[in-house]
C-alpha cells in the first residue's frame, strides 16, 4: 500500500496531470500544527494523522484540491451538504430507501427527515478533490477515500497516498484496490451490504 513519503511527494510532482491548472507541490511549504489544530477546532473533530501530514506538506496555489490552507467552515459545510442533497435527491426522485431506515413513510419529507438524522451520525468526511472524500472516523491513518456522487459511492482509493496516484498519475489504475479498512456505513454503501441494497 502506497504511503505519504518523499519518494511518493517526488512521484506526484514529477508526475501528476491537473489538466489546465497548475498543479500543487508537494514535500513541504503546507500549513503549520498550529494551522492544523485551528482548523480541528472550528470542524470540532481531529484530522487523521496522514490526512495532517498531508496538508502539511503540499501548497496549491491554483486550489486543485479542496481549499484547506484557506479554511473556510461555510464552504466545507457546503461540501458536506452537496454529499446530503445527492442523497436526499435519490431518496426524492428515485425511490432510495436503506433498509436501516425502517419502514419508508408515506410523507416524502418525513422520509427525508429519518434519512437525515442518520446522516449526520455517519462518520465525518474530507474534502479532497471534486467528489472525492476521506473518511475523519476512525481518527487513524490509512482510511480508504470515496467517490461521493448521489447513492452512487465506490471506493477510490486504498488510502490517501493510494488515491492521490490514481486520481492525478494514473500510473496504477488498472492495479486492484486493496481495502484494508471498512468504514462504516460509507464502505457498506460501496460494497452493497444487507441492509445497503438500494430498491
Amino acid at each position: 500500500m502506497s504511503q505519504l513519503d518523499d519518494a511518493l511527494f517526488e512521484h506526484l510532482n514529477a508526475n501528476q496531470f491537473t489538466g489546465n491548472k497548475t498543479a500543487p507541490t508537494y514535500g513541504s511549504g503546507g500549513l503549520s500544527s498550529a494551522e492544523l489544530d485551528l482548523i480541528e477546532d472550528q470542524l470540532g473533530f481531529e484530522l487523521p494523522s496522514d490526512f495532517r501530514h498531508l496538508l502539511s506538506n503540499v501548497i496549491d496555489a491554483d486550489k486543485v484540491l479542496f481549499p484547506w490552507a484557506d479554511f473556510s467552515l461555510d464552504r466545507y459545510n457546503e461540501a458536506i451538504d452537496w454529499v446530503w442533497s445527492g442523497i436526499e435527491f435519490d431518496i426524492d426522485h428515485n425511490a432510495v430507501w436503506l433498509s436501516r431506515w425502517g419502514e419508508m413513510p408515506a410523507e416524502i419529507e418525513e422520509a427525508k427527515s429519518i434519512a437525515r438524522k442518520d446522516f449526520e451520525s455517519w462518520p465525518k468526511l474530507l474534502p479532497v478533490y471534486g467528489h472525492r472524500f476521506l473518511p475523519a472516523n476512525p481518527c487513524e491513518a490509512n482510511n480508504p477515500v470515496f467517490s461521493i456522487m448521489q447513492t452512487d459511492i465506490i471506493y477510490y482509493g486504498s488510502n490517501l497516498a493510494d488515491y492521490l496516484v490514481r486520481e492525478f498519475c494514473r500510473d496504477v489504475w488498472e492495479s486492484e484496490l486493496m481495502i484494508t479498512r471498512k468504514i462504516d456505513v460509507w464502505s457498506d454503501f460501496a460494497e452493497q451490504t444487507e441492509g445497503f441494497n438500494l430498491r
